[in-house]
């Protein structure tokens, strides 16, 4: 495949609408904009976004759902998306979320060693809505598309400033590689996401719903070449407006060679995906083509 990049999802926006919805959540119920949300903004921006036709095909042709079925489930699955989003927001002004971790203990044990640890995350449920309850001990460097909006940057940054979180932006000319790897000698964890990349040239393919997927192969060659646990890290939103986090390791054989390695990561990580969407299938939220063959009815 020849090389092609490709502009990863950005939150959009301007500092002014910023600093007006997080003034808003900071005095309004969360619910009251997840429902004007759901009633007014979802409807017209399921007629022109990209994300939704891909995302009706998720569910029409590997989840198997009827075409209704598929439509009003894009529908739920933009609702709750844009509740995490809104949820995300009300974290940067200050509102706490009740959080139900499932293997924070073995997170606790590998973050009190010295050496470094690689958290996967990927676009289902809201993983950033644990930065303010999980990266307390250890310092966390977040790697972020780095053109993302400057704005959304700057809030990041003063949100988790009094934090051990830090934003290493990637995927563009500004990238700074140096910083992984000082942060890696210092024996800190890194952060990052699998599930979109920037070069054809640059994939691991695996499968989901037994549809082959390719994958970011950054991630997988950064634990690989170094020798990092790593640890998948999900949080599912609740009906309840709770989330659930979900902290899994993702074993792979240290003997193997390199390329051996890196697969059986990219399919550990690709299983535990499957896992978390067959009891959350809702909160798909990756609206970028990842998929080799969509259209091939069945799961």
């Amino acid at each position: 495949m020849s090389g092609h990049r490709r502009k990863e999802g950005t939150t959009y926006g301007n500092a002014r609408m910023y600093k007006w919805l997080i003034f808003a959540l900071k005095r309004i119920n969360v619910k009251v904009f997840h429902i004007f949300m759901n009633i007014f903004v979802i409807p017209g921006s399921l007629i022109f976004s990209k994300g939704a036709h891909l995302t009706r095909q998720y569910y029409y042709y590997k989840r198997g759902y009827s075409r209704w079925k598929a439509l009003v489930s894009t529908y739920r699955n933009h609702c709750i998306f844009g509740e995490t989003v809104v949820d995300k927001f009300a974290m940067y002004a200050g509102k706490k979320f009740k959080i139900n971790f499932n293997g924070l203990e073995l997170y606790k044990q590998k973050s009190e060693e010295e050496k470094p640890l690689l958290l996967l995350n990927a676009h289902i449920g809201c993983s950033e809505i644990l930065g303010y309850s999980l990266y307390l001990d250890k310092p966390c460097n977040v790697l972020v598309y780095g053109g993302e909006k400057q704005s959304l940057m700057a809030y990041r940054a003063s949100s988790f400033g009094t934090m051990n979180i830090n934003m290493i932006p990637v995927g563009t000319e500004d990238s700074k590689s140096q910083e992984i790897i000082d942060a890696l000698e210092r024996g800190e964890n890194i952060s990052a996401f699998a599930d979109r990349f920037m070069n054809r040239n640059k994939v691991i393919l695996s499968t989901i719903h037994s549809c082959g997927v390719m994958l970011a192969r950054g991630p997988f060659s950064l634990a690989v070449n170094r020798e990092i646990d790593v640890i998948m890290v999900s949080a599912m939103k609740e009906k309840d407006g709770s989330y659930s986090a979900f902290l899994t390791p993702l074993l792979y054989d240290k003997s193997l060679s390199h390329k051996e390695q890196r697969e059986q990561l990219a399919n550990a990580y690709t299983t535990e995906i499957n896992r978390l969407l067959d009891m959350y299938p809702l909160q798909w939220f990756n609206y970028s083509d990842i998929w080799v063959n969509l259209k091939k009815r069945g799961v």
